[in-house]
């Protein structure tokens, strides 16, 4: 039994289970996926799949079930595979080779660290798959090497109880921070996953508060004439940090190829991307200035717009630490604090233009866009509040006309009020540009 339909949640709720399983095809709509399928259980379950006749067989790949997975995520990720089919990977394959790799381990005769290696070897599989990031690797290999390894590393699995993970998760909080207590436990959990006992399965995650810090005028004015002492490549990298408010990553490794001229573009590959997509980020003029400098300095064959000082074929990074850039920077700047938290970081530029953003009256849909979040409510979690002054201002006017306080307001009185609320520079500046007007 199967048939074609257009998916919908609607659509599905009207399915009824027969003695034997039937599988439907996504079809008759926009956005449906070639190849994507739900198959419906005797029990009423329901389960997406993806099929591709391939080498005079067709080979199935499980999705997950619905609704635990959505009809959006069970298309993207069918677009997914069949991207990966086209490059000729076979995810059934990789996932067949990954199982195999890990059943010729001894479980029992295994170190942590050697745990952490089937998962690091995995973890490079789904890179080349595309489902996760370099960077995301990156970054697991430092807390390893860091908070974990000095530790744990030389541990066999089985030897580690519940009573030696809670006081190693303890140790970290009062050492290092939640934030790395929670990114620990995390690494933790996944290595320990396909192991018969998992002794960090009951340890659960802090509550951390998220960092608000944003630059002031003064502050920013600081900063700016602190890069008037920097290397010139310096001093651009982190005006293009400030001015398109890209994570430093993206910055860092920013290549030729991935700016359009033409249409004043930066275009982000997907491998690059948290959200795991390509991100469009438009040009203002002061960050085009900054490229043509770039690319007038730049030798025949250069990929990346910030080079390593000493390697063209090596992106600009930024260490950790008193002999860092950004740490002279910030230092210059009066940026820095003796306490932790109060200096300021790279990606508090990225927070700084955002959040100035929405201060001024833009929308959180369009700093969404500008930050390349994969949710909006990712993005109105952190900046939503900083857009209510405005709107407690509209709503007074609304409220004021609905009760009848204000009669037929004209534009040029609310524009009077408008003025009496700027400073004495923006005054300024508006009576000059009022007198160029006339």
């Amino acid at each position: 039994m199967g048939k074609n339909i257009g998916f919908t949640k609607r659509a599905f709720e009207s399915l009824i289970p027969a003695q034997k399983r039937y599988r439907i095809t996504d079809s008759n709509s926009r956005e449906s996926v070639h190849g994507l399928v739900l198959e419906i259980m005797p029990s009423g379950s329901k389960y997406f799949r993806f099929r591709r006749f391939q080498q005079g067989k067709y080979i199935t790949v499980s999705i997950g079930e619905f609704p635990n997975i959505t009809i959006e995520q069970a298309r993207h990720k069918a677009k997914e595979i069949s991207f990966n089919f086209a490059e000729g990977l076979n995810p059934n394959q990789i996932k067949q080779e990954a199982k195999q790799k890990r059943d010729q381990e001894e479980a029992l005769t295994l170190t942590i660290a050697e745990l952490f290696q089937v998962y690091v070897e995995e973890f490079k599989i789904k890179i080349k798959t595309g489902e996760r990031r370099q960077k995301s690797l990156d970054d697991i290999n430092s807390m390893w090497r860091n908070h974990v390894a000095p530790k744990l590393g030389k541990l066999r699995s089985e030897t580690l109880s519940q009573d030696d993970t809670k006081k190693f998760m303890m140790l970290l909080v009062t050492k290092a921070s939640t934030s790395v207590h929670n990114k620990c436990l995390t690494i933790l959990k996944a290595i320990f996953r396909d192991q018969p006992f998992n002794p960090f399965s009951k340890i659960k995650k802090y509550a951390c508060a998220k960092r608000e810090r944003i630059l002031s005028e003064e502050e920013v004015r600081a900063l700016l004439n602190a890069l008037k002492q920097e290397r010139q490549i310096y001093s651009d990298v982190v005006m293009t940090l400030l001015l398109t408010g890209q994570r430093k990553n993206c910055v860092f490794s920013m290549e030729w190829a991935e700016v359009d001229y033409q249409n004043q573009v930066w275009l982000i590959p997907t491998s690059k991307m948290k959200a795991k997509k390509p991100h469009a980020v438009p040009l203002t003029s002061e960050v085009i200035s900054i490229l043509e400098r770039r690319s007038a300095q730049a030798v025949p064959g250069e990929r990346y717009v910030f080079p390593a000082i000493n390697s063209h074929e090596k992106h600009i990074v930024e260490k950790s630490g008193k002999g860092s850039f950004w740490h002279r920077i910030t230092q210059t700047a009066n940026l820095r604090g003796e306490k932790r938290g109060e200096n300021v970081t790279i990606h508090d530029l990225r927070r700084t233009i955002a959040s100035w953003s929405v201060m001024r009256g833009g929308s959180i849909q369009i700093t969404s866009k500008l930050l390349g979040h994969s949710d909006i409510s990712i993005t109105a979690s952190t900046y939503a509040h900083l857009d209510v002054e405005s709107v407690r201002e509209e709503l007074s006017l609304t409220t004021a006309r609905l009760l009848g306080a204000v009669h037929n307001e004209s534009k040029v009185d609310r524009l009077l009020k408008d003025i009496t609320k700027l400073s004495h520079e923006e005054k300024v500046n508006l009576h000059q540009a009022v007198g160029l007007m006339l």
